[in-house]
Formats: structure tokens, C-alpha cells, sequence
């Protein structure tokens, strides 16, 4: 029995090495790795993604996850928010793991981020004097990172449609902190250039 679990996981990690060295170039694993995430977690979310464009909006990236939230009402009131139950399980495990190494540093954004709400949105417990939301801030922060991801993605992946044939891509927009930083304070800057503004013209009748 062990030696069969030894088995399994040699295979295991011989076929992330393979999967690892499949995506190493990818332009999506850049993307994801500048945001935090490790060569394996990022070559995993790559694989389960394929095609950005198969996903036309954020939430459908977020379900695809399982990390969509479902906000629970009773009368006019919400009571509490949970995951729903659709998406694929194995990427919502990943996912997770992600988090959970992401918050447990406070030094990067996704950790600043993280803690900033759990003071805020985790109230102490009377009788047992801990907090109690943790998941919920979590599944919070779970849904900023995808969004971000879906952006960053979105955006090469209109950029490499855009160019001409045999022309040579630029480099990918990698994850800023800093721009993050300014947009969770309200200081939103688009990533892509906005479109021309609309100009009605109007015409005089003929005499």
C-alpha cells in the first residue's frame, strides 16, 4: 500500500514537471506568476483555463473557479454569503491553497488586502472571543484575485488578436502592485485606452 502511494506520487510530480515545462514560456504563466502565485499553481491555472475568450465576463472565470458567491436572504435582509456549489472542485481546492499562501503574508497586497477586511468584516465572537468570518473575507479576496487575473488575461489576449500577421508581440502587462493599490482606493485607471467619445452632428435643412 505504501509503495503504491510512493508510486502515485512520483507520477504526480512528474506530470506537474511536464506540465511546468509545457507552459513555461506561456505568456498566461508570466501573467499569473507576476501576481504571486507559484510556477506550479499558475502552470495548473493555466491548463484548467485554455482560451481566456471561452469566458466573455469575470463572474463566468469566477464560477468556473467555484469561487462565485451566493448571497443567502431571509425577508428583506441578507443573512450570509457562501461559495456556490457549481465549478470545478480540483481548481476551487487550488484556488484555496493560493489564498491561503497569499494571506498568510502581510508584506504583499492580496495579504494587506486580506487582514485590512478581516478586522472589519470578522467580528469577535462573545463566547469564545475569536473572530468568526474568516471564509467569507476570504472568498472576498478569492474574487478580487480572479477578477484581476481575467483582466490582465483579457487584455493580452486582445492584444495578441490585434496584431498584424507575423508581427513580433509585445511583452505581457504584468501584475502591478502599485496600480492595484490605487485602484482598491478608489483612484481607478482603465488598462486599456478608452474609446473615442461619440459626437452627434447635427445638420441643417436644406432651404
Amino acid at each position: 500500500m505504501i509503495t503504491e502511494l510512493l508510486l502515485q506520487s512520483d507520477h504526480i510530480q512528474q506530470l506537474e514537471q511536464e506540465i511546468c515545462a509545457i507552459v513555461e514560456q506561456a505568456r498566461q504563466r508570466q501573467i499569473l506568476c507576476s501576481m504571486g502565485l507559484g510556477p506550479i499553481q499558475a502552470a495548473r491555472l493555466v491548463a484548467a483555463i485554455g482560451s481566456i475568450e471561452n469566458f466573455p465576463i469575470a463572474s463566468t472565470l469566477k464560477a468556473y473557479f467555484g469561487w462565485a458567491l451566493m448571497r443567502e436572504q431571509t425577508g428583506t435582509s441578507f443573512d450570509r454569503s457562501r461559495l456556490t456549489r457549481g465549478g470545478s472542485r480540483p481548481l476551487r481546492q487550488t484556488m484555496f491553497l493560493i489564498m491561503a499562501d497569499a494571506v498568510s503574508h502581510k508584506n504583499n497586497e492580496w495579504g494587506k488586502f486580506y487582514h485590512r477586511l478581516f478586522q472589519i468584516k470578522c467580528p469577535v465572537d462573545a463566547l469564545t472571543g475569536e473572530r468568526k468570518g474568516k471564509m467569507r473575507v476570504i472568498g472576498r479576496v478569492a474574487g478580487q484575485m480572479i477578477e484581476t487575473m481575467y483582466t490582465l488575461l483579457k487584455t493580452d489576449a486582445e492584444v495578441l488578436r490585434a496584431l498584424e500577421p507575423g508581427a513580433t508581440p509585445p511583452p505581457p502587462t504584468l501584475y502591478d502592485p502599485e496600480a492595484y493599490r490605487h485602484h482598491r482606493a478608489g483612484h481607478y485607471r482603465p488598462m486599456k485606452p478608452s474609446s473615442p467619445a461619440n459626437h452627434i452632428v447635427l445638420l441643417s435643412k436644406s432651404s
